[in-house]
């Protein structure tokens, strides 16, 4: 089960609401700070990964309450399995008929843990070596701009470059300058930045995406 503390299943009980949604989440610090217009994740030069899911959340409907409860549950269960501050809460925040829940994770392992969603983020040798064969279209990326995808040769374009690889529809940050990303499904926002989202709209819909960037 794919756990979006946001995206998740949201259920109404008769004398109570009832809320089920799985988004990530971590410790117990409420608080404000800017919020993403998409859903982001964010490798940092520390090996960590922040999430921030942002969703509609209809207040007038829906519990707040019971959202900050079972958020607190969820992680604090995986917690007791995996590790004290494996995944901390950072924020949950409310803003018009938005909700955002802001998490951060060990590392990439944890993220792809605790959501279902198959992530990792290292060097290349370490990808390939758990199975990553990078046989993809991929496009070089310099300044920003994405230039015509083509087939490389990954042991000998990519070697000694990092690699973030995703399969979810999201917004990407990486802790380099990206250098060649997977052609398919992807759009290059600044250096740093990708944007992932299927060309039909539909967000059930994934592929497996490859960010290589500068160490």
């Amino acid at each position: 089960m794919r756990n979006r503390i946001i995206f998740g299943v949201i259920c109404v009980a008769v004398l109570a609401l009832l809320i089920g949604i799985v988004v990530k989440l971590g410790g117990v610090v409420l608080s404000s700070g800017r919020v993403p217009d998409n859903s982001t994740i964010t490798f940092t030069k520390s090996g960590q990964v922040v999430f921030e899911e942002v969703t509609d959340f209809d207040t007038k409907t829906y519990s707040k309450t019971e959202l900050k409860k079972y958020t607190k549950e969820l992680i604090k269960e995986f917690n007791e399995k995996h590790g004290d501050k494996s995944v901390v809460l950072n924020r949950i925040r409310f803003k018009g008929n938005q909700v955002s829940i802001k998490t951060t994770y060990e590392d990439a392992d944890c993220y792809a843990a605790f959501s279902s969603y198959e992530t990792y983020n290292g060097s290349y040798d370490g990808a390939s070596a758990q199975g990553y064969d990078f046989a993809d279209v991929f496009a070089m990326v310099s300044e920003g701009q994405k230039a015509s995808g083509q087939t490389y040769d990954a042991a000998s374009t990519f070697a000694g470059y990092n690699v973030a690889i995703v399969r979810e529809n999201v917004t990407v940050v990486v802790p380099g300058e990206i250098s060649y990303i997977s052609d398919a499904s992807t759009e290059i926002v600044d250096e740093h930045t990708a944007n992932i989202s299927q060309a039909d709209g539909n967000n059930d819909a994934t592929d497996l995406v490859y960010v290589i960037y500068s160490k």
